[in-house]
């Protein structure tokens, strides 16, 4: 097997464009410290929707190994975003209770795609960075109460959102990188 078919799947594109999303997102969260938990379950409905479409793209060409992950976290966020999109209203507790269990498998399913990339490949470690930060985000929001800290909790996803685009953008970068070091050889 060539280097080259080693990193075949990673879609830098698909990376950055949820990186970017993910930043945009993050951004806005933090600029509105004052939203409603509507409007918070509108903008973490959009970003679970686009994420889980950007994950989807990154199946084209993926191989194997990489094809449940990204099938299973594709589905789960466009799945998870239509839902609070469809029903933001009179149901956001229960959906934030879904919006926290996708976080920790969105994490454990980045640690798994990281451990299954070749071990000389150092971007694993940022896959799962972002895998932590997930898992820990999921944890956190579970035990902060939904009701009484709602600024806490737009806080801690704004702050999620605006690292995990920039490791997303990282990431992308690193791979574009190995892809041009691959072709110039």
């Amino acid at each position: 097997m060539s280097e080259e078919d080693l990193y075949l799947g990673r879609a830098p594109l698909s990376m950055a464009a949820e990186g970017i999303i993910a930043l945009l997102i993050g951004a806005l969260i933090l600029a509105w410290p004052g939203m409603t938990l509507v409007t918070l379950t509108w903008i973490v409905g959009l970003f679970a929707l686009l994420g889980g479409i950007c994950a989807l793209i990154a199946l084209i060409g993926a191989r194997k190994l990489q094809r449940g992950v990204l099938a299973v976290t594709g589905l789960s966020g466009i799945i998870l975003g239509c839902i609070f999109l469809a029903w933001p209203m009179g149901t956001t507790a229960v959906l934030l209770w879904f919006l926290m269990i996708w976080l920790v498998l969105y994490g454990i399913f980045r640690i798994v795609h990281a451990v299954r990339q070749p071990p000389e490949d150092r971007s694993k470690w940022i896959d799962i960075g972002i895998g932590l930060i997930s898992i820990v985000v999921g944890v956190l929001m579970i035990a902060l109460p939904v009701l009484e800290g709602l600024e806490v909790l737009a806080l801690l996803l704004g702050i999620y959102a605006v690292i995990t685009g920039i490791l997303l953008l990282s990431l992308a970068w690193t791979e574009w990188n190995k892809r041009k070091h691959m072709h110039n050889e």
